[in-house]
């Protein structure tokens, strides 16, 4: 026995009018049909759309918040920025007022340098006397190495002497024979014809001598200033009194100030 065929459901068309009606006078209507897949088509587009549309809006208010978020650290950053420069600013007018400062004292100094060099080259000329106390006015003469004495110069005998020239003092007892000028003491040594003799290097080209029969008071390698005392008068009233500039003597008459 066969079985029965079921009865086939037929699947009906849908189809979709719009209506379009316009404004016209005469009130006709316009209407379009489409079928079941053109109306699918229209939905999925119109869903698309509707969903690229909300997509752009959540991502524009995105883009805005983030924006608003990025001006707002930018703005904090101009803020800060504006406190730190006007720092910075106050720091500079500090360093500058400082530097000023600096330079001002800088200046001073190296014045100050300048003064005291130039003190101490004019102290290391040897343009002092001798002397601490008064003497007899000094007397000319030179100082012949191959004599045993040494010659005074007068008008008979002052274009036939021959030495190095010296100048001689008669001092008084408790007098003191001092330095003419700053420097360090070459030599101490005997002397032939006055006894001793102290050897000072002026450090400028310059060399005294210092030559009397009393007991030196510096040692070789003393540094001196101007006015220390080299010998004490006592019985040792006479001084020879010599001046090297650049490895040759000099009339010390020429460079000493005379006024003992």
């Amino acid at each position: 026995m066969s079985a029965e065929k079921k009865p086939r459901k037929h699947r009906h068309k849908r189809h979709y009018t719009f209506m379009i009606i316009s404004g016209d006078s005469d009130g006709s209507t316009k209407r379009l049909h489409l079928n079941h897949f053109k109306t699918q088509l229209l939905a999925y587009c119109s869903f698309a759309i509707v969903l690229a549309l909300v997509c752009y809006i959540i991502y524009s208010a995105m883009t805005i918040n983030t924006l608003r978020s990025i001006q707002a650290e930018q703005k904090k950053q101009i803020e800060d920025l504006k406190v730190e420069n006007s720092t910075l600013e106050a720091s500079n007018e500090t360093l500058v007022t400082e530097e000023q400062q600096l330079r001002a004292a800088l200046n001073l100094r190296l014045e100050n340098e300048q003064q005291s060099a130039e003190e101490a080259e004019t102290l290391a000329v040897p343009t002092g006397f001798p002397l601490t106390a008064g003497a007899s006015a000094p007397i000319a003469a030179v100082d012949d190495t191959n004599s045993t004495t040494v010659t005074k110069i007068t008008d008979e005998n002052k274009d036939t002497a021959t030495g190095n020239p010296i100048v001689l003092f008669e001092a008084t007892a408790g007098s003191n024979v001092i330095a003419t000028g700053t420097g360090t003491v070459l030599s101490v040594t005997t002397d032939a014809k006055f006894g001793n003799m102290v050897t000072i290097d002026h450090g400028n080209g310059y060399i005294t001598f210092y030559r009397n029969a009393g007991d030196p008071l510096v040692s070789e390698g003393d540094a001196i200033d101007r006015g220390d005392i080299i010998f004490v008068v006592s019985d040792n009233t006479t001084l020879g009194y010599q001046i090297q500039q650049d490895d040759k003597f000099i009339d010390p008459e020429e460079l000493i100030e005379i006024n003992g």
